[in-house]
């Protein structure tokens, strides 16, 4: 039966996308609180869940991680999974910055955690694209995360640390952005079509210059300049076309993948945010309010149908089931 193939063994790394997420939501309220008076609880509240997920998805990985650790080890070397392993230490950092206004120790606690994690797993997973025989159609958005996880680091970093770790973290992820960006296109549109569960992943590419425009407005201390806006038009763009090919995101068979749809439409959203606290104009307030919208109802709707997903048992099972 189906339910009694469910293992820890089978726990995917992919499900600290759900942190991702949840956390990207969590930061979009807290910011929504401070710049157009959205309520205090509903950033409170997500913030208490984000904590609950992060917790238990953590803690039951390290327990697959001392039970099965061979399977940790072939996610590690997995062409398409050894990315996902990244979002580890993205979550860190992710939590950390959602709890800097809530709790300044915790977040910096969360924060020396999760920058040295970024470095390794950066480095671990640009060993691994060296050294190894990759195809064309191992590559995926999904390589994207370990570089952003570098681009994040600065959010909290500029608060905590010398700036230069911070400019250290944002210029390595902003160069392997374009690197990667560029091997993604022809990827994309001279090679065989993306699997039908790697289709969300297209969302990922609204993540890098969103994460990038935050960055930079931290390390610049609130700068709106040609670049940074350059960085928030590419996002823009970028959600404006994937929203246009709408049809190609089908709807019907979930996969774990759809949590991609979540941290890119956070991360603009909070981009947006920030263009409002800069300009304080219309059209900023109602692109912020129509993101938030956006992003919250994605977020709800990915939720059930993992819910319902785990409920079905189609959640830590075997892939080649």
């Amino acid at each position: 039966m189906q339910v009694s193939k469910r293992s820890l063994e089978y726990f995917p790394v992919q499900l600290f996308t759900v942190i991702m997420g949840i956390s990207g939501l969590s930061i979009v309220f807290a910011k929504a609180y401070h710049l157009i008076d959205m309520p205090y609880w509903i950033y409170e509240t997500l913030l208490l869940l984000n904590t609950v997920l992060f917790l238990g998805i953590f803690i039951g990985y390290m327990f697959k991680w001392l039970i099965y650790p061979e399977a940790v080890t072939k996610e590690f070397n997995h062409p398409i999974k050894s990315s996902f392993m990244a979002a580890i230490a993205i979550s860190f950092l992710l939590v950390s910055i959602a709890y800097y206004d809530f709790a300044p120790i915790v977040s910096l606690l969360l924060w020396y955690i999760g920058a040295p994690l970024q470095l390794f797993f950066t480095l671990s997973v640009i060993r691994y694209w060296i050294n190894n025989d990759l195809k064309v159609v191992h590559a995926n958005p999904a390589w994207f995360i370990p570089i952003v996880g570098n681009i994040l680091v600065p959010i909290v970093g500029v608060e905590v640390a010398p700036l230069y770790i911070s400019i250290f973290f944002f210029a390595i992820g902003l160069f392997f952005w374009v690197v990667l960006f560029t091997i993604m296109l022809n990827r994309i549109i001279f090679h065989h079509p993306l699997a039908k569960k790697l289709i969300p992943t297209l969302f990922i590419f609204i993540a890098p210059p969103s994460a990038g425009f935050i960055s930079y407005f931290y390390i610049t201390d609130g700068s709106i300049d040609m670049f940074s806006m350059l960085l928030y038009f590419v996002a823009l763009f970028t959600l404006v076309l994937l929203l246009f090919m709408i049809q190609k995101f089908d709807t019907k068979e979930f996969f774990i993948s759809w949590w991609a749809y979540t941290f890119p439409l956070a991360a603009l959203t909070i981009a947006t945010l920030l263009m409002y606290m800069s300009f304080r104009n219309n059209i900023t307030y109602i692109a912020s309010v129509m993101l938030i919208i956006l992003t919250t109802c994605v977020v709800g709707f990915v939720t059930i149908k993992t819910l319902h997903a785990s409920k079905r048992g189609k959640i830590c099972i075997s892939e080649e089931e």
